[in-house]
């Protein structure tokens, strides 16, 4: 068996489906190939559809992301780019789930597959489960160019006001689901804590992309803190702040 290119060194099978999706907007030829040695990949995962459009056609369907509230937020985030995407021709969708990976090889197959539909005709790439739209030639620069796998280019990590304790900060994940396990979220966070606590919810994106599995109950310690804290686990796959399930750890204090 071949070494992976992008190992899971601490995986040990969860038990739950890693869910993929994208959206690729552009023009595209009517028949095109894309070079697996190019673009380093082997095709789609077992499990994993690319679904061609047309665009005005795709958009009538509920989860269109250039429409609703995440339609909203990536219009303001780039009027024009999402002008871009609105005109384009066609939107190919990748879509499906797989088997908890042992690997993320599978999910360097897709990035390969995007970065190749970025060379023949997309405008940009839009990733909902981070709330993340790109130009393709910033896409593929991002995710392909250099063959290396970032936890935080494909996770996001958000910070809020915490609506259940005044004054102190919400700091929460979304994109776990993508690696078949839950985000990460951490309440009651004082100001001045903000930034341990986004270093704390990186560290478990780390981990758990690399496979490992936060148990129920289990003790978090953070320096300079005078008790730690237990990750409780809930919500589904519907919570609409994370798309996913996810386990929660609550600040002392």
């Amino acid at each position: 068996m071949s070494k992976a290119k992008w190992p899971r060194p601490q995986w040990s099978d969860g038990g739950e489906r890693a869910f993929l999706l994208w959206f690729v907007f552009g023009d595209f030829p009517a028949e095109f190939r894309i070079d697996a040695a190019k673009y380093r990949t082997r095709g789609m995962p077992d499990g994993v559809q690319v679904i061609r459009y047309v665009n005005r056609e795709l958009a009538k369907w509920d989860g269109y992301p250039l429409a609703g509230a995440l339609g909203a937020m990536l219009w303001e985030e780039d009027a024009a780019l999402f002008e871009r995407a609105k005109r384009a021709r066609e939107c190919i969708v990748i879509r499906g789930e797989i088997a908890d990976p042992a690997d993320l090889d599978p999910l360097r197959d897709v990035v390969g597959t995007i970065a190749g539909l970025c060379d023949l005709g997309a405008v940009a790439v839009i990733d909902p489960q981070t709330l993340d739209m790109a130009d393709a030639t910033d896409w593929r620069a991002r995710f392909f160019d250099d063959d290396a796998f970032h936890p935080r280019d494909h996770v996001l990590i958000l910070c809020s006001d915490d609506e259940h304790d005044a004054g102190r900060a919400w700091v929460h994940t979304r994109g776990m689901r993508k690696f078949a396990r839950p985000d990460v979220s951490i309440v009651n966070v004082p100001p001045e804590a903000v930034d341990a606590a986004g270093e704390l919810a990186l560290r478990f994106v780390a981990f758990q992309c690399a496979g490992g599995i936060v148990e129920e109950g289990r003790e978090v310690e953070v320096d300079g803190l005078p008790e730690g804290m237990r990750a409780r686990h809930g919500g589904e796959a519907a919570d609409p702040d994370f798309n996913n399930t996810h386990f929660e750890l609550r600040w002392p204090g």
